[in-house]
């Protein structure tokens, strides 16, 4: 604090009574001190003051209320002649990390009190009468928080390289810090990033058991940290402990809706006939989305409001990258699919901000939820570039689950597994990510279940879900694309992940006899996927031929690679039939010895698994499949092998 600051607040003190000195003290602050270089919201400064910064247009008089004690009145801040962008600042003398508060905003006469829409961590959202039930509108109360905290350097993995785990806090170990405990699984796993479900505070349901279990999908507004989960400071060691074991942090953001009762309705208490939802949100044809109401994308302060949400997360949070939930409901709107351009130009303005304003992040990753098979999601330049460096494909898994789901072999179409692996929506293959499971895939039955559930209804835990399931786990790991598995899939997980009830990860299982195997063989193919042994290093590549499909015997195989030649070329070959092939005729890009590195048949991942011994094979000339060498190779009933030199 300035020695001028001081001695004014010491005079003020002598002169004035109490709350007085307080108030006046405040005035003169906001007037002489307070800085726009401080964000909007709570900002909690090293000298014992905070200053509060809040956007509040067409209103009369604004007043922050610490820890329920006397209102402290704000002022106008200058440098804001367009009334639609008025600014209320002050700081205040004492206000520290851990304080409540409360905006009281007066308009023609009426004063009402609101939560900070900027606030990271809310109260009043606990069991068992928290924000959501009846009768508890008024609970909530926002907390300032320290900023204080050191995030070592990381460097992500490269988007080529990177294995995905999405993961839900609650259901995954309760906590930030429970979710630590269990990061060490992870590492050994061998993931080097993991897509976390939405952190941010929803409200409490009365129809889910227990009302604070949720997927995170209905925020109440975009800043706050999900109080059940922990502290922001609890969010922040759960990125370093991450980092500290080289796995990259994704969040996952909702940026397309906000939960009906939401914090930010009617902020301010200004409210328009179009826009009854107030200065945040959208009215008219745009209103809605079906899942909550839309942000207003078109007025500049609300776009910054998210814009200024997304940097935090990437740049005081520490994290690596984003997953926009369902960006079609904010670049359109309606069921017509009308173009939203303001939607369009927040998307491409978050994706440039990170990379080229100070200080640039190039580095990290977004990833859209768009679901179109739009290349534009991904375009880097030109008027309809969203610029995003990858996008949610649901090719994958719609096709591998049709396939190995059927009960006849002769039913498995093989077609369109080959044109799922070929399916490019940009230059980059990696701009697109790939999976058999996620928390939409198996959190919504009747239709979308655990994979093994659908394979085998009545022994989800047979020989024939284990195959299955891990035969189209290892087609997606080694086909272009940034691979993702959702939490427990590891482990032959067979709940649903449930919506309204709470499906908590059973790590047992990785122990457990019956399915440590399969944990083993995930972890084997990821350090394929990630050529951790630097024998497979196609599988990072950008190239693809499948070369081989026979309809009659159901094999397919296919060529990855970058640059070509030993460590580079891999040779991936699928048996889709229960009949077991030890001397399958096939083609090869190379002569000379070629090396089995994974045998999704072998008994080592169960003891059920028969016929799948498979061996080093040598590749000599002879033109089959189209290339100029050829080999025989053995692979089990419903199993993948792959090879390289």
């Amino acid at each position: 604090m300035s020695r001028a600051r001081l001695h004014i607040q010491k005079l003020l003190a002598g002169l004035l009574p109490g709350s007085l000195s307080l108030i006046a003290s405040v005035l003169l602050l906001s007037t002489l001190w307070a800085s726009a270089a401080d964000p909007l919201g709570a900002t909690a400064h090293s000298d014992g003051t905070t200053t509060f910064r809040v956007w509040a247009p067409f209103v009369d008089g604004v007043t922050v209320r610490i820890n329920g004690a006397t209102a402290v009145a704000l002022a106008r801040e200058d440098g804001h002649p367009d009334p639609a962008d008025t600014i209320w600042i002050g700081t205040v003398p004492g206000a520290k990390a851990g304080d409540q508060y409360r905006y009281a905003i007066e308009r023609g006469g009426v004063t009402r009190e609101f939560n900070d829409p900027r606030a990271q961590q809310l109260t009043g959202f606990d069991l068992p009468d928290g924000f959501g039930l009846a009768g508890n509108d008024d609970k909530p109360q926002s907390v300032i928080v320290d900023p204080n905290f050191t995030m070592p350097p990381f460097t992500g993995p490269t988007f080529n390289s990177m294995v995905i785990y999405e993961m839900h806090i609650g259901t995954f170990n309760n906590t930030f810090a429970g979710a630590v405990e269990k990061l060490d699984y992870l590492k050994d796993l061998g993931v080097n990033a993991v897509e976390v479900l939405p952190i941010t505070q929803n409200p409490l349901f009365s129809d889910h058991a227990p009302p604070d279990h949720d997927w995170g999908y209905d925020p109440v507004q975009l800043f706050a940290v999900k109080s059940k989960y922990g502290t922001p400071q609890e969010f922040k060691e759960f990125v370093k402990q991450c980092h500290q074991r080289q796995i990259a942090v994704i969040v996952d953001v909702v940026y397309n809706h906000l939960v009906e009762n939401n914090l930010l309705k009617e902020f301010g208490g200004f409210t328009l006939p179009e826009i009854p939802g107030g200065i945040y949100l959208y009215g008219g044809d745009r209103a809605n989305t079906g899942f909550g109401p839309r942000p207003d994308y078109g007025r500049p302060q609300v776009r910054q409001y998210i814009i200024d949400n997304a940097l935090l997360l990437l740049r005081e949070y520490g994290v690596d990258g984003l997953r926009f939930d369902d960006t079609i409901d904010i670049r359109t709107f309606g069921p017509g699919r009308v173009a939203n351009n303001e939607g369009a130009e927040l998307l491409r303005e978050i994706n440039f901000s990170y990379r080229n304003t100070d200080p640039r992040q190039p580095g990290k990753i977004t990833i859209a939820e768009d679901l179109q098979s739009s290349g534009d999601v991904t375009l880097q330049t030109g008027p309809a570039g969203l610029e995003f460096n990858s996008q949610w494909d649901d090719t994958m898994v719609n096709v591998m689950r049709d396939v190995v789901t059927k009960v006849n072999d002769s039913e498995r179409n093989l077609s369109a597994v080959r044109d799922a692996l070929q399916k490019k929506m940009a230059s980059d293959v990696f701009t697109r990510v790939v999976y058999t499971e996620n928390h939409d895939q198996v959190g919504h039955p009747p239709g979308q279940n655990r994979l093994p559930t659908l394979i085998d209804i009545n022994d989800h835990e047979s020989v024939f879900a284990k195959k299955r399931s891990t035969l189209a786990a290892a087609i997606m790991l080694t086909s272009p694309g940034i691979p993702m598995i959702f939490q427990g899939q590891e482990m032959l997980e067979t709940r649903d992940f449930g919506f309204r009830t709470p499906t908590p990860v059973d790590f047992n299982r990785a122990a457990d006899p019956k399915f440590r195997g399969i944990v083993q063989m995930y972890r084997d193919l990821i350090a394929l996927r990630r050529n951790l042994a630097g024998k497979t290093g196609g599988l990072t590549g950008q190239n693809l031929n499948v070369f081989h499909l026979d309809d009659g015997n159901k094999t397919l195989a296919y060529h990855r690679w970058e640059h070509g030649g030993a460590g580079d070329d891999v040779v991936v070959v699928a048996n889709f039939s229960n009949v077991p092939l030890p001397t399958l005729n096939i083609g090869f890009p190379r002569g000379g010895q070629w090396h089995v590195r994974f045998n999704s048949g072998a008994k080592v991942y169960d003891p059920s698994f028969e016929n799948g011994d498979s061996f080093d094979t040598t590749a000599n000339p002879g033109d089959k499949d189209g290339l100029n060498f050829n080999a025989n190779v053995g692979v089990g009933p419903y199993s993948v092998v792959i090879l390289s030199q």
